[in-house]
């Protein structure tokens, strides 16, 4: 139908219909990203700003971005996106297409394990009151932080407020397949195997969910794990349980043979399900041959994409294997490197397994970050150095806000921690300090406090 009306669109030069049709041509199920893609992006930003229809020239970045995204681009869908808020901004439409290009800015800062950053652009994002869809999205992805970082309520009320946002709408695989990841993460964190399996089983009977591997993959995993935990919990005493959980098992590896796999990051989530699927396979038994080099195949293959959540997550699975192998060295070496990946995201689950394993295996692990100052930074956080940097460009909150795309009010939060941190009577003053030890520049930085 699209490719129909880009050539009567063309015949008739609507431009604005030509565009948009490209778009959809472009984003179509199945395609990967590729340069005839993006080629046909171009012509659809340059046709849209020809005819000046700003909501489609809008949709050509959205989909872009999209786009990098599902194909593992994570930095360049970030920056895509984040030039579509500027954009949206000036266009006078910030609530709608700018509010879901922020969730595109958000996503990809998510997969880098930039959180906080991430947390920023939502917050700001949720403040315009964006349509319900949208909506949806920034609190799903709020949710999968807040369930990462242990915060149970805050993830059970995102997924709430989330299904409560598209009450009125019509099934989509973007949003209701995420939703039943968080919901289906949450029962297993709740320590519900059962209700996760009901979960993550509800969506397989959908045809939607053949044509839409980006997001029917992370639920596949997420199955495998319900069907472990499922199956743990079930070995001594629920029989029913682990019937279900074998049934759903089965239709996992049946629909996942099926499933196409475009791109890196679909097939990290594959490499991650054949992995998740033999562990819960083998639950209550022997790990079976071949676990540590699946699992050590799916961090390799998240490393690649800088997802270091994932990562650290196929990490730990790969020591467990490891050390029921009897390789204490490959074990520790695999747990040295998942601490500090969990460290840096505070994911405390993640750490804690982590931690647990170590224990039990009398393994070391490198000491944890301590709360206080870091030589040469004064404890600032990543962000809070990018703000002071602005800071020292004499900007104000809003300029601030608007360039990291956060509200003032949390720009004005960020300033407030980097004054008491610096021990800064004034933004002056704070500037100073920051030019002497170097924090605002991009190279090596002075270490220790400034000199008097």
């Amino acid at each position: 139908m699209a490719e129909e009306a880009l050539a009567l669109a063309r015949q008739t030069g609507d431009a604005a219909t030509e565009a948009y049709a490209l778009i959809t041509v472009a984003h179509a199920p199945g395609h990967e990203l590729n340069a005839e893609n993006l080629e046909m992006l171009a012509q659809a930003r340059a046709l849209a700003e020809r005819a000046q229809a700003y909501d489609t020239l809008l949709q050509a970045t959205v989909t872009e971005s999209d786009l990098l995204e599902g194909m593992g681009e994570h930095e360049r869908a970030a920056q895509v996106a984040r030039q579509g808020v500027i954009s949206a901004r000036e266009y006078g439409l910030a609530r709608a297409p700018g509010t879901l290009l922020a969730a595109n800015v958000a996503e990809p800062l998510i997969s880098l394990g930039r959180w906080d950053e991430a947390g920023d652009v939502i917050e700001h994002a949720l403040e315009l009151s964006p349509p319900p869809g949208t909506r949806a999205v920034l609190l799903l992805l709020t949710g999968q932080m807040a369930l990462a970082r242990g915060d149970l309520a805050g993830a059970a009320r995102s997924a709430a407020a989330a299904r409560g946002a598209l009450t009125r709408l019509g099934y989509r695989d973007q949003t209701h397949l995420p939703l039943a990841l968080l919901e289906t993460g949450l029962r297993l964190a709740q320590d519900r195997p059962g209700d996760a399996l009901t979960i993550a089983g509800q969506p397989l009977d959908r045809a939607d969910v053949r044509r839409s591997p980006r997001y029917t993959w992370p639920l596949l995993v997420a199955g495998a794990q319900a069907c472990g935990a499922a199956l743990t919990s079930a070995a001594a005493r629920d029989d029913s349980l682990a019937d279900r959980a074998h049934r759903l098992l089965d239709r996992l590896h049946a629909l996942a043979e099926e499933m196409d796999v475009i791109g890196p990051v679909q097939q990290a989530h594959r490499l991650t399900f054949a992995a998740d699927s033999a562990r819960a396979g083998a639950a209550g038994g022997a790990p079976g041959a071949g676990a540590q080099a699946r699992w050590d195949a799916a961090a390799q293959e998240w490393d690649r994409l800088q997802c270091p959540y994932p990562q650290a997550c196929a990490l730990l699975r790969a020591a467990e294997a490891a050390m029921d192998g009897g390789d204490r060295d490959g074990a520790a070496q695999r747990l040295a490197r998942a601490a500090p990946l969990a460290d840096g995201l505070a994911a405390v689950p993640l750490r804690e397994q982590i931690g647990s394993l170590a224990r039990r295996a009398r393994l070391s692990l490198p000491v944890r970050p301590t709360a206080g100052p870091a030589e040469g930074d004064f404890g600032l956080t990543a962000r809070e150095i990018e703000v002071l940097r602005l800071v020292s460009e004499g900007r104000g909150n809003r300029d601030i806000a608007a360039e990291l795309f956060i509200s003032a009010k949390t720009a004005s939060v960020h300033v407030s921690n980097i004054l008491a941190k610096l021990h800064a009577a004034s933004r002056t003053e704070a500037a100073a300090i920051a030019h002497q030890v170097g924090l605002t520049d991009d190279g090596p930085r002075a270490a220790g406090p400034p000199k008097s």
